[in-house]
């Protein structure tokens, strides 16, 4: 008695190394080649006796894998390990088993010599002929990769193919099945014209169910009727496969994907009319014997592969519905996601012949920059309308509905990229030199495999062959901006002039244009402000820049408003164009919001520069009017607070957020691989500039308050214009008075009139009782204003997420003179202060 345990190949060992202790077995497996000991096996109808050695010498041609039968025999029946326990061992036994009948599975005991093969095979046969056994069908290998199917004859010089040898009274109980006249080979004869789709006497369409069925007339067993139903769906999903290739209309309008699953599907069904032209050899009587050479049990056979052949192509046909292009080809790569290997082949070869287009126009995009696309199928689209500075941004985008599953979001990107890079270079820079490897990469292209598509590897070589023609021409894009177009020169230029960088120009251009930018803007007059910009260029350090950046800056009126002076309109302007106008052009805007942004702070800081050069400049001379003194230490305090207003402010925008993202940007444009990493890395500076000079959408509030506090500022330039123009003129008027007096009394004439008298008395007394008073009160209004203004402006910035804006409301009011004004500013606001102070106080309470 043998123990069942472990794996087939195990079992096999063990029943073989002892013949006459196990039950007899029926057992299908693949031949790996293992040695088994001493059995008997039987391969495609020849029968085999001997070691394992014996069977490895003998060749097979034709066959890449052979189905085994191997009989071990035992004499002894009480043995546990029968073949109703054979399921456990492998899926195969299951289907096996129902087709056994009982004596087979319980053999009778054999006594004597160990019997031959083909003694027992025949001695089985006499057996169950009584009980209408229909033999097991041979097991052959059919409509496997290598297209190997059997001949016409289903002979060869090894036996392979032949049938073992029966009688005609066999053959005549194996068409005891059927009913009536319907004779085997008929019924067969009718399932081979069902096969290809055509009506025979049996078997008709059912052009409702679009499948077939069998005549109403015509009786048949049920399991003959089973059987015949079941082969009958292979007839209609060939006509499935079929119709799919028929429309030439609409396999035109599918585009060369969809053109390419048509011919791989007609090219499976030229291989499936094989199979077809060899069952119908096979129901020819063969010469060297009597009977047919096929059965329905050989035909349920031969038909499992490619049953499972079309109906993995009919589920991919019904899945690609209605589909193009890369999602075509998405669609059909979702089925390599199977378990079955055999489903996994197939889908492979219709893969590969699917993605040959797809290959072509990839390898024509990456070499010469070409769209060959005239249905619409490659995941890359172009705009041919679209010329100029925006190529590079709006011409070519990727479509990612088109996009296959196989190559992802990031590799499609890559591949636009080396595509718009050749197009850049062509059309805008005018450069004919591409690729250097050019020849090398269009041989590498070629010669790798279309399966390399869509079996993307990171270290494949079609992945290593994008990545390398993608740095390729971003380096040729990159060397052109920076060597030929004097990409950085530019951009130091927008740094210089448009953002303020350039301090003695700015300075010296905001000195000359003060008396035209006064002004209303009706008054302005272009060239003439183009004259004063020349003029500021002449006499600072700005002479000394290229010609070709001096020429591109000019100076630009915005859109005016009833009211607006030159100020609210003046703009600084540099043109650009060409290659250098693909990475500047789309945020011209944005520098015209930041010049405009940063152009107000510095007129900020001009007018109390002035206000603060009277204020001292005056004051010796002002002493002279006492009562002035008081007004004057109230204006003094309220410019000193905007002074040191507009000087934090100055300084945070221009060195905490422009300097240090100015000097993040060169690092980024110094290690960028290509064009688009240094255009991420412009608008990501421009957009941090634009942050922290208050100017996006998350700063509204914030950018209110400091146009309030800027308001404030001219309302108190102009009072303090007022009040120095009327102070020096009391003054001069006071001076005039004495000088007068000094006058008359060198002319030996004392004394003065009561008119003259009245009217200086008069004058004194209107400025010292009602123009001091009336502007002492506006200027404590004014006062009142800015703090109030201040202190929310503190509020909102305390309460701000970026720690840097809460830093800048502590230096704001570095001394806590808001702070003691009002209570909301002595507390943490935030979260972000919360969570700070109680980690410093858990901190501080554990170190104690």
């Amino acid at each position: 008695m043998c123990e069942r345990r472990g794996s087939t190949a195990t079992v096999l060992a063990a029943c073989a190394s002892q013949p006459g202790s196990c039950p007899q077995l029926l057992v299908e497996r693949k031949y790996r080649g293992q040695r088994v000991g001493e059995w008997a096996h039987k391969i495609v109808g020849r029968t085999f006796h001997g070691r394992t050695a014996d069977l490895e010498q003998t060749h097979f041609p034709g066959f890449k894998e052979l189905r085994i039968q191997i009989f071990p025999l035992c004499p002894d029946e009480s043995c546990p390990c029968l073949v109703t326990t054979c399921p456990a061992l492998s899926p195969r036994l299951a289907a096996n088993k129902d087709h056994l009948p009982q004596d087979f599975q319980r053999p009778p005991l054999i006594r004597g010599p160990f019997p031959s093969p083909e003694d027992i095979y025949k001695d089985y046969l006499e057996q169950s002929s009584s009980q209408h056994f229909r033999e097991p069908p041979t097991l052959v290998p059919l409509y496997v990769n290598d297209r190997n199917y059997p001949s016409a004859s289903m002979s060869d010089t090894h036996g392979m193919g032949r049938h073992p040898p029966h009688d005609s009274s066999s053959q005549n109980k194996l068409s005891s099945g059927f009913a009536g006249d319907v004779s085997e080979s008929t019924l067969l004869q009718e399932l081979i014209y069902c096969f290809q789709g055509i009506n025979g006497k049996i078997l008709k369409m059912n052009y409702a169910s679009q499948g077939f069925q069998i005549d109403p007339k015509v009786q048949l067993k049920r399991p003959v009727h089973c059987q015949v139903m079941r082969l009958a769906e292979l007839g209609w999903l060939c006509a499935q496969v079929q119709q799919h290739c028929q429309p030439a209309g609409a396999i035109r309008s599918t585009g060369l994907i969809g053109q390419s699953l048509v011919v791989a599907l007609r090219g499976e069904l030229t291989e499936y009319s094989r199979l077809v032209a060899t069952l119908q050899s096979q129901l020819e009587p063969l010469a060297s014997r009597r009977s047919t050479g096929l059965t329905l049990r050989q035909l349920v056979v031969w038909s499992l592969d490619p049953m499972a052949r079309l109906k993995c192509l009919v589920a991919v046909m019904e899945a690609c519905r209605d589909k193009k292009g890369g999602a075509l080809a998405s669609c059909i790569h979702s089925f390599l996601q199977h378990g079955d290997p055999f489903v996994k082949d197939t889908v492979k070869q219709l893969l590969a012949a699917v993605c040959k287009p797809l290959h072509a126009m990839l390898s024509r995009w990456i070499l010469a920059g070409e769209l060959d696309d005239a249905y619409g199928e490659f995941f890359i689209a172009a705009n041919l309308e679209i010329k100029g500075n925006l190529l590079w941004h709006e011409k070519y985008r990727v479509l990612d509905a088109m996009v296959p599953s196989f190559i992802s979001m990031a590799q499609a990107k890559k591949i636009l990229a080396t595509g718009k890079s050749i197009n850049f270079l062509r059309e805008v820079c005018l450069d004919q030199a591409l690729f250097i490897n050019k020849d090398h990469l269009k041989n590498s292209l070629e010669s790798t495999s279309v399966e390399t598509l869509f079996l993307m590897e990171r270290e494949g070589e079609l992945q290593t062959m994008i990545d390398s023609a993608y740095l390729e021409a971003s380096c040729r894009v990159k060397d052109v901006l920076i060597d030929k177009y004097n990409f950085l020169d530019h951009l130091q230029a927008m740094r210089k002039y448009l953002l303020l960088g350039q301090g003695d120009f700015i300075r010296y251009l905001m000195e000359l244009l003060e008396p035209e930018l006064k002004k209303p803007v009706t008054q302005l007059y272009p060239q003439n402000l183009s004259n004063i910009l020349e003029s500021a260029i002449r006499a600072t350090n700005a002479q000394f820049e290229k010609r070709d950046i001096l020429h591109r800056l000019d100076v630009r009126l915005l859109q005016s408003a009833v009211g607006d002076v030159g100020w609210d309109v003046f703009s600084l302007d540099y043109q650009t164009d060409g290659p250098i106008g693909t990475i500047f052009a789309p945020q011209s805007s944005l520098y015209l919001m930041l010049f405009n942004a940063l152009w107000r702070a510095k007129r900020m800081e001009w007018i109390l520069s002035g206000m603060w050069k009277r204020q001292v400049t005056s004051a010796k001379m002002l002493r002279k009017i006492p009562e002035l003194a008081p007004l004057m230490k109230q204006m003094h305090l309220l410019t000193s607070e905007m002074v040191h207003f507009v000087h934090q402010m100055q300084y945070y925008i221009l060195f905490e957020v422009l300097e240090c993202s100015w000097d993040i940007l060169m690092r980024q444009v110094q290690q960028a691989e290509s064009l688009d990493d240094i255009i991420r890395a412009h608008n990501s500076f421009l957009l941090t500039v634009r942050a922290g000079a208050l100017l996006d959408d998350n700063s509204q509030n914030l950018a209110t308050q400091l146009r309030a506090v800027y308001d404030l500022i001219l309302q108190l330039q102009t009072h303090e214009e007022k009040l120095h123009d009327r102070a020096v003129a009391e003054l001069q008027a006071r001076l005039d008075r004495e000088l007068e007096i000094c006058h008359s009394e060198e002319l030996k004439e004392f004394g003065t009139s009561d008119s003259r008298d009245a009217r200086d008395a008069s004058r004194m007394k209107d400025f010292s009782e009602r123009y001091l008073p009336g502007t002492r009160a506006q200027l404590r209004i004014l006062a009142k204003s800015y703090q109030d203004v201040v202190k929310g402006f503190l509020l909102m910035l305390a309460s701000q997420a970026d720690v840097s804006l809460q830093l800048l409301s502590f230096r704001l009011d570095f001394n806590e003179h808001y702070k003691r004004r009002d209570v909301r500013l002595v507390t943490p606001l935030t979260y972000q202060h919360r969570r700070l102070s109680f980690m410093t106080g858990t901190a501080t309470t554990h170190h104690k």
